[in-house]
């Protein structure tokens, strides 16, 4: 049997591949800016379902197209000179994600429960942020029409990572955008 020749095929599909992440990147950030948008607006509602989660006692919302899946708490393995909030690295689906306690994040000590979960963003790099809890979805939040600073608790005020408020079976809480966490990684891993 001749020697396979190596094909430009897989060359041209990574090439293929890579514009495509690069697309999806492109108009993920295109509807954050439009939810940011609808948020300054106000009105009614904010289109499209979103994931109930609780970190460090505190409830926030995270878009549901922002996640792949969501894992239980798994070993990580540290990472030599990163910051407190990102707790290591681990596998998943064959590739490393970097693991980010956003309780930490957000300015709160404390070691992950046994039983915290990892919420697996979509989109490149790989990044888990880790949660005390998924509790469930919403669709369509109704956008908080109040005074933002005494409605949000003291440790998200002024958060890069909030992009606003909505309100949640009577609940204020605040809107979770990852962007500034994958940027924050991005920069620490440069």
């Amino acid at each position: 049997m001749p020697p396979r020749t190596p094909s430009r095929e897989p060359a041209q599909a990574g090439a293929a591949r890579a514009s495509l992440v690069a697309k999806l990147h492109e108009l993920e950030e295109r509807l954050q800016h439009t939810q940011a948008e609808l948020l300054a607006l106000g009105g009614e509602s904010l289109p499209g379902l979103y994931l109930v989660f609780e970190v460090a006692g505190h409830r926030a919302l995270l878009a549901s197209h922002r996640v792949a899946e969501i894992v239980q708490l798994v070993a990580t393995t540290p990472l030599a000179g990163s910051p407190p909030h990102v707790l290591g690295t681990f596998l998943y689906r064959g590739g490393p994600v970097v693991a980010v306690d956003l309780a930490a994040l957000m300015g709160t000590s404390r070691e992950p429960g046994l039983d915290a979960q990892i919420v697996i963003l979509a989109g490149a790099p790989p990044v888990g942020l880790v949660v005390d809890q998924i509790e469930r979805l919403s669709e369509s939040p109704r956008i908080f029409a109040g005074d933002a600073s005494a409605a949000m608790p003291e440790s998200w005020r002024g958060s890069p990572f909030v992009a606003g408020l909505c309100v949640e079976q009577g609940e204020v809480l605040p809107l979770v955008d990852p962007q500034p966490i994958l940027a924050t990684i991005e920069r620490e891993a440069a």
